[in-house]
């Protein structure tokens, strides 16, 4: 009975680990998501149905403040998300990736 409780115990962890969201801090820090030179963060390599959640959320968040921005300055939307990538660029800890303005990867 034991046996069978541990057994549970485990497929129920496995089972949830997958549900389990991840912040934009920790996919940055574990290299699964990067910067991208359009001022939006991007998938690094691997891509999982969770990641492109996470980085569909985080890109409409960005692009509606960019756009808020705009409109207040009176300027395209690209340019303040041009502007934004070289900002979010400059804040990455080292071992964050970041795209170059040939969209290769580069690790910090």
């Amino acid at each position: 009975m034991k046996t069978l409780m541990k057994a549970f115990l485990a497929l129920s962890i496995l089972i949830a680990l997958p549900a389990m969201a991840i912040s934009l801090n920790e996919a940055k820090s574990q290299g699964l998501v990067g910067e991208a030179n359009s001022g939006y963060i991007a998938i690094v390599d691997a891509s999982s149905p969770e990641l492109e959640k996470l980085v569909k959320e985080v890109n409409a968040k960005r692009k509606a403040a960019y756009a808020r921005i705009a409109e207040r300055n009176k300027i395209d939307i690209a340019q303040v998300a041009t502007r934004a990538a070289e900002k979010l660029e400059s804040r990455l800890s080292p071992g964050e990736y970041y795209q170059d303005n040939l969209g290769r990867w580069v690790r910090k």
